[in-house]
């Protein structure tokens, strides 16, 4: 019975992780969607965002189902625990992507035309969010807690291009339409900047969920920021007998990321998995 919960356990992470490569990837169809007036792949979408919140409803209800009927030890309940705070943000992230495919299609319908200077900061911001998504990624494959740093300073980016975003409309004369129909349209549209912010915000919140896997303590990421990568360290506890960490098993079902959003550490896994190579143990004794 054991055995099974093991495999249970490692089979919920990897779930998890795939979620976070398919929202990802969604991610990126719903931008180039809304960017190239794609009303097609902007449907496709969303219809995938609609599967991926299937995909979270049945590993929640996984989750719980073995906090119910395996009776996990205190290592096992924060992994579970963990991936359920994660799943819960991945469906927030969800219901952005869906919104960003939304806009995309009523932008087309409603012949809606930004001007370029904020389509294309759209896309600038868009990048960086890539990047934070890769990155949170990232730190919940190699379990590596000191890569957290650098999210904060590329949270405050995205955040400037946002409120950029704003200004640059604001500066522009009012757009006349037709209705408050086409008023609405033009609304979804210009929100797609807030709904980026949205994501990369929610996608740290989610990453810093890992602190309390490793650590037993609830750390948020302007916490981990504080401290320095030694003590980090020092702050770990055993991962107990059945929650195996291993990061090249994982890496397999992120493996189809962009490379220029992830870190050199992820992308070496990758190729370990792709080599074949056997999975580290990272279990501590």
């Amino acid at each position: 019975m054991r055995k099974m919960f093991s495999r249970q356990l490692v089979e919920a992470r990897h779930e998890m992780l795939s979620i976070y490569e398919a929202l990802d990837l969604t991610m990126h169809d719903a931008v180039r969607a809304f960017v190239t007036n794609d009303k097609k792949l902007a449907s496709k979408a969303q219809q995938k965002t609609l599967q991926i919140d299937a995909r979270c409803a049945n590993l929640e209800a996984v989750c719980y189902n073995l906090i119910a009927t395996q009776s996990p030890v205190a290592s096992d309940f924060r992994l579970l625990q963990t991936v359920i705070n994660i799943e819960f943000n991945l469906q927030r992230i969800c219901d952005k992507v869906r919104r960003i495919a939304r806009a995309a299609k009523h932008k087309v319908s409603s012949d809606i035309e930004l001007p370029a200077e904020l389509v294309e900061i759209i896309e600038q911001e868009a990048s960086y969010v890539y990047k934070i998504v890769g990155r949170c990624i990232s730190v919940l494959v190699c379990n590596d807690l000191s890569l957290m740093r650098e999210l904060l300073v590329q949270d405050d980016t995205v955040h400037e291009l946002y409120e950029e975003f704003f200004r640059a409309y604001n500066r522009m004369s009012s757009v006349e339409l037709a209705d408050d129909s086409s008023y609405d349209d033009l609304r979804r549209a210009i929100m797609v900047s807030r709904y980026l912010d949205r994501i990369a915000s929610i996608s740290i919140d989610a990453t810093s969920s890992l602190s309390f896997l490793l650590t037993g303590q609830r750390l948020s990421i302007s916490d981990i920021a504080e401290i320095d990568e030694d003590e980090l360290e020092s702050m770990r506890i055993p991962s107990g007998e059945d929650v195996i960490l291993q990061p090249v098993s994982d890496a397999r079902y992120v493996s189809n990321l962009p490379e220029d959003e992830i870190t050199d550490g992820l992308k070496a896994l990758i190729a370990r998995a792709a080599a074949g190579d056997d999975d580290e143990v990272l279990d501590e004794e």
